[in-house]
């Protein structure tokens, strides 16, 4: 418990004290807790059905103004048919959400501590793919604040447009999206927010505590993939 309090407060501790033996469960299972309680009460709050349908107008006058796009606007319709049944049954859209918010973590756990064994091993550190896990893991933490945050806006704001805007702490509450690039560039700012920065700075002093790799060196191992994989959302 003091961990999972103290990777808010004094994360650098919780590093040093986990160096020889890392743990992921219990953090793990936070993240998952938060994320699902979150998913469920979006879902039973949230209009989903009429945002759907107001979305896929939206992306009907996209397709007409931007004939270039692959997709016609009869299948936009044709592919947001199902989702729209979905949303008329808010238990198996909660269900839905929460087993793909599990498959989400795993999938991006893992790849990511890939990519720090690859990198670790080119740094000839001592640490194998389990402890790049945990980091990877703790380095999540950021999402149970965000699932609180998201869970209170639900039930305090207006009916949004877009199930996204729950997320006060997304670029998009801060900005304006040009409907040319709806697309790519609205997952950009729906995607980048605080969370994804504070989970930046959690890896680095994880990298940086378990390596002794300067701090500049540690940021630029934590930092590049969300810099890829940004970078290629504003490019196309």
């Amino acid at each position: 418990m003091n961990a999972l309090i103290g990777i808010f407060t004094n994360p650098r501790a919780v590093f040093d004290e986990q160096w020889e033996h890392p743990r992921w469960v219990a953090p793990a299972l936070v993240i998952l807790a938060f994320t699902a309680l979150s998913d469920v009460a979006v879902t039973f709050v949230f209009n989903s059905e009429d945002v759907v349908r107001a979305r896929v107008e939206q992306m009907i006058e996209v397709s007409e103004r931007f004939p270039q796009l692959l997709t016609t606007p009869d299948e936009i319709r044709t592919q947001t048919e199902h989702r729209i049944a979905v949303s008329g049954k808010p238990w198996l859209k909660a269900g839905v959400d929460v087993v793909l918010a599990v498959l989400v973590f795993f999938v991006l756990a893992l790849v990511q501590a890939l990519y720090f064994m690859i990198v670790g091993k080119v740094m000839k550190t001592d640490l194998d793919f389990s402890d790049w896990f945990a980091l990877s893991v703790w380095g999540r933490m950021p999402w149970v604040i965000a699932a609180i945050v998201t869970t209170i806006a639900a039930f305090v704001m207006s009916a949004p447009h877009d199930v996204s805007e729950y997320n006060v702490l997304a670029l998009s509450t801060w900005m304006e999206l040009p409907i040319e690039r709806v697309e790519f560039f609205h997952v950009f700012v729906k995607s980048l927010d605080l969370m994804v920065i504070w989970s930046i700075v959690i890896l680095t002093i994880g990298f940086n505590s378990w390596t002794d790799k300067s701090l500049g060196v540690s940021l630029a191992v934590a930092a590049v993939p969300y810099v890829v994989f940004y970078g290629l959302l504003l490019l196309f």
